[in-house]
């Protein structure tokens, strides 16, 4: 059930009326993907630091919970970067000068001897510090896009941008029957847990599980064929219906323009630094 309160607790912040919450979703999604992509050619810490903190500030200035946004951001982006990260820390991958030696060559584990000298170097340390503030700031943005924007507008800007309709559609049958289907294995746990008299066992577990998985497969296919004979029916021409109608406001522009400014100085200082 957490999966389910959890949703509909982020859909509401998208409810609301704050900052982000009131700009068309058009120009936040121009200007979030704009700002990502400089973002990922920003080579110092400590921009990316301070573009961290505007992303925060204007969290904040949305109303959305501090301690809610930090950890659908930063609770996984350490755990999927650091399979990347670590190793490009020693200096056998990114050679530089040597910050921790963790073997020195010539020491021995056990009947195996190194022959050469592993350690950290300056440089990995510095290039995966980096690697992972510019993930989360990206991360981070779209995060506070996705929860300051209507679900359904948000697909209806992607299609006013000219994204290819099957992308869209694709999008947002995944996003619409992911619930569906999560219902569907909570329903068969819990049936199967309330059948059990002893405690269940591992092996009974694993058994469960992969009873579930088959069966979800089964189900996800019978409900695709399904879900796409009763739209064709009614008329569907894959195109994203939203009620709302996008109008575009002086303040649209002006935040647009904030992110642009944002951007451009970005990509002038890097410039400057790498002068």
């Amino acid at each position: 059930m957490n999966f389910f309160s959890e949703s509909s607790y982020a859909e509401g912040y998208a409810r609301r009326e704050r900052l982000l919450q009131s700009v068309d979703p058009r120009f936040k999604l121009v200007g979030t993907l704009i700002l990502i992509v400089c973002i990922i050619f920003v080579m110092h810490v400590e921009w990316i630091l301070g573009i961290l903190g505007v992303i925060l500030l204007l969290a904040v200035a949305s109303r959305v919970r501090f301690s809610y946004y930090l950890k659908r951001v930063w609770l996984f982006v350490p755990l999927f970067t650091a399979i990347i990260v670590v190793p490009a820390m020693f200096n056998f991958v990114v050679p530089g000068q040597l910050l921790l030696i963790v073997l020195n060559k010539g020491q021995a584990i056990g009947p195996l001897t190194s022959p050469w000298t592993i350690g950290l170097t300056v440089q990995g340390v510095n290039a995966a510090i980096l690697f992972v503030l510019r993930t989360g700031a990206a991360v981070s943005l779209m995060v506070l896009l996705a929860l300051t924007t209507p679900w359904t507008d948000l697909l209806a800007s992607l299609q006013s941008l000219k994204v290819p309709k099957a992308f869209v559609m694709v999008l947002g049958m995944t996003y619409r029957y992911v619930f569906v289907l999560v219902g569907i294995a909570q329903e068969m746990h819990f049936a199967l847990k309330s059948r059990a008299i002893s405690p269940v066992t591992r092996g009974q577990f694993r058994s469960w599980l992969g009873a579930i998985i088959g069966v979800l497969l089964r189900r996800s296919l019978e409900t695709s064929e399904r879900v796409n004979l009763a739209m064709i029916s009614r008329g569907y021409d894959g195109r994203v219906k939203s009620i709302t109608r996008f109008h575009s406001q002086p303040f649209d522009w002006a935040f647009l323009f904030f992110l642009l400014a944002l951007g451009v100085l970005l990509f002038v200082v890097r410039n400057l630094m790498v002068i």
